[in-house]
């Protein structure tokens, strides 16, 4: 790794700071010359200096000596580093004006320069060290924690890995910023080197070939294989055994065998923690692992959208998603039928439950990943987002001996983070909590969990019988589905449990129609319900690109918030938020409480929305005008969640 100027100088700052003697300098230049290693590496896998510290000096060295150029042009910079002549600048600028294309590639077709001497000149121009690339080898360590396909997709070469600190080599500043978000998804802290190459594509795939050639395959220990894998490995099938295979189940059974090794193999190992391990860095939620033509898709969903992370070889896909059942405890040599299954993994100091899914398609098995954070189930009310009335009325309806609240939303909208919520508000050590789910997303300490099963006749209205002859206190219902269960936890709200629920309608309001749908008779609803909440995700700004804008008139309209509205913000879009200028996500909640004059319109079997008294309502509508005007979401947002 040299700076533009000249690495030799750079040695002799390390000895003027009394970082190294110049013997060690001159050892560490004898290697490079020997060996082809950089003199810098040499030094650093002695222990000489660290990689910090090099990386400090040669970061001053540089802007000290250049800083008056920062803002010269490229033509600027190649002329004063005298690497061509003013006459040449002149008719390359000309050729330029004429044709619009860039300056360097006329250079470079008129050999007034080499790459090599543009590529020392643009990392001049963006305050980056320069490397060539052939004096620049890979480590092991440093290819192995960047995938192969988001190496090529970013063009980024990595070099070399210093506990989170990885050093690649980039040809533009474009992937020198593409290679910053990359770092965001690894978890890594990206040092760009810029170079000079024709082809740095096909160096990235020379350079995992070889790693590929060089590494043997390792096989993890613990993994079963399901038994017809280990019986098509073996060969030590009995006789009778054998005549039950037919040659087509047996070239099946030798590519489920093939499939089984690779997917053991370290490659797709590190593939896989590679992809949870980013996810995790990236705060997402859910994984995506689509197979398409030529290549497979893997997405992540953040703030509640799904973004193209990478993509991996098809030849890969099988093995990549077998790995995953194989983690899951699922059968690998099923491949026809949806599965489910999931596994529990430390990742980014956070212990994950993540569910695995599994659906055939035509290119392939499609796979998605949830990851369930375990720490995220301790939040309380406070702690999700709402409005202090809300949140006050929450806190007296949880406190409540009886009972039935429900919560609405669609898939995905937080639901039962709320419930989890309100269950935190009990004491378990003095109230008997019992939860009916499917599945059991969160282990809740101190309460009894029941995972639905209705394959094995567990079904909510079943199981929701049974428990009552528990001596219940609090009982959580994962989700109303069917009249039989709607039936059973209203009698049970009626007869001195607190029950908790989720129905899937699109607001608050619609849950009593919902329910009428059922067929609840109105005096039972009335009896039993006492509040619905209606929520919704929304991302929040990124406070480190948070803008102000003045808001059209049009937008001020559609919106429904005062014309006199002199701004509102957004997000620019930044590294820290992949540039969605979107980070985090916050809930909008509204609270429908029923209250003696709602439950003679509901017993009068009138509409809620025209009948009752809704002035105290504050639907989420408005809730979410108020998280716009506190800059705490972007317009936007609205239009994506809502529906007025």
């Amino acid at each position: 790794m040299e700076n533009q100027t000249s690495t030799p100088d750079s040695g002799e700052e390390l000895i003027k700071q009394e970082l190294i003697t110049r013997e060690e300098l001159a050892q560490a230049r004898e290697t490079e010359a020997r060996s082809g290693v950089p003199w810098y590496k040499s030094l650093i896998q002695n222990r000489k200096i660290g990689f910090e510290t090099l990386e400090n000096v040669l970061r001053y060295e540089f802007h000290s000596r250049s800083a008056h150029s920062a803002h010269q042009t490229l033509g600027e910079t190649l002329l004063r580093r005298k690497c061509l002549s003013k006459k040449q600048l002149d008719q390359a600028l000309a050729e330029q004006k004429r044709s619009g294309r860039l300056l360097g590639s006329i250079l470079l077709e008129k050999r007034f320069v080499s790459s090599r001497e543009i590529g020392m000149a643009l990392a001049e121009q963006y305050g980056a060290e320069y490397a060539d690339v052939d004096q620049s080898p890979s480590d092991a360590e440093a290819l192995e924690a960047v995938p192969e396909s988001m190496a090529v997709k970013n063009g980024m070469l990595p070099l070399h890995l210093n506990g989170d600190r990885l050093v690649v080599l980039v040809t533009t500043s474009q992937a020198r910023e593409r290679a910053r978000e990359a770092g965001v998804l690894l978890g890594k802290r990206i040092h760009s080197v810029m170079t000079a190459c024709d082809d740095l594509e096909g160096e990235i795939r020379a350079r995992y070939r070889e790693l590929a050639a060089d590494e043997p395959e390792r096989v993890i220990a613990g993994a079963e294989k399901p038994p017809l894998v280990k019986q098509a490995e073996s060969g030590a099938a009995s006789e009778d055994a054998a005549l039950q295979i037919t040659d087509v189940q047996r070239d099946k059974l030798a590519r489920f065998a093939e499939v089984a090794k690779q997917a053991e193999g370290a490659p797709i190992v590190r593939m896989v923690a590679t992809i949870l391990e980013g996810a995790v860095n990236a705060g997402a939620t859910d994984i995506h692992l689509d197979p398409q033509e030529p290549e497979t898709r893997v997405r992540y969903r953040i703030d509640g959208v799904l973004h193209d992370v990478m993509s991996l070889p098809r030849t890969q896909h099988n093995a990549v998603v077998s790995r995953i059942k194989i983690l899951a405890d699922m059968d690998i040599t099923e491949t026809r039928h949806p599965q489910d299954g999931h596994f529990s993994d430390t990742l980014g100091g956070k212990t994950l439950d993540i569910r695995v899914a599994t659906l055939p398609t035509f290119l392939g098995e499609r796979a998605v990943l949830r990851l369930l954070d375990q720490s995220s189930v301790l939040s309380g009310i406070k702690d999700l987002g709402m409005e202090k009335e809300d949140e006050e009325k929450i806190l007296r309806l949880v406190r409540q001996p009886y009972g039935m609240v429900l919560v609405t939303g669609p898939t995905g909208s937080g639901k039962t983070t709320t419930l989890y919520a309100a269950l935190n508000q009990k004491d378990v050590m003095t109230e008997s909590i019992v939860t009916l789910e499917d599945p059991v997303e969160y282990q809740l300490p101190g309460i009894n969990q029941v995972q639905v099963d209705t394959d094995l006749g567990l079904t909510f209205a079943s199981t929701l019988r049974a428990s009552l002859r528990q001596d219940i206190d609090v009982l959580l219902v994962g989700e109303i589905r069917d009249q039989e269960t709607a039936h059973i936890a209203i009698r049970a709200a009626m007869t001195g449990h607190l029950v908790f629920s989720t129905l899937h309608t699109n607001d608050a309001l619609e849950a009593l129609g919902t329910l009428r749908n059922m067929g609840i008779p109105p005096y039972l609803i009335s009896s039993a319900l006492t509040a619905v909440i209606g929520q919704r995700l929304i991302r929040k700004i990124c406070p480190e690109c948070r803008k102000p804008f003045k808001p059209t008139v049009a937008l001020l309209e559609s919106l429904g918030l005062p014309k006199k509205t002199a701004k509102l913000f957004r997000g620019n879009g930044c590294p820290a938020c992949h540039y969605t200028g979107n980070l985090g996500r916050t809930g909008i909640f509204e609270v429908f409480e029923v209250t003696s004059d709602i439950r003679k319109v509901i017993l009068a079997e009138a509409d809620i929305r025209e009948s009752a008294d809704l002035s105290a309502f504050k639907s989420m509508a408005e809730r979410c005008r108020q998280k716009i005007l506190a800059g705490i979401a972007a317009p936007e947002e609205y239009f994506r969640v809502i529906r007025d």
